[in-house]
């Protein structure tokens, strides 16, 4: 039986951050599976935005 994958709604990167939580089970089912519906590139497309909104002076290398 298939089960269905809740809707991915993002409304801006702040709404991404505060579901983040919930959304990072999900990419790492992607990553095992390797399976992507239309919800998941959803989840990608924001975590792509995420990502390039990083720069060098906001990661802390820990020694």
């Amino acid at each position: 039986m298939s089960e269905k994958k809740a809707q991915v709604v993002i409304a801006d990167v702040v709404d991404f951050y505060r579901q983040w939580p919930e959304l990072r089970e999900r990419a790492e089912q992607l990553v095992e599976t390797r399976e992507m519906a239309q919800e998941d590139a959803e989840l990608l497309h924001w975590m792509i935005k995420m990502v390039d909104m990083v720069g060098p002076n906001d990661i802390i290398r820990e020694k």
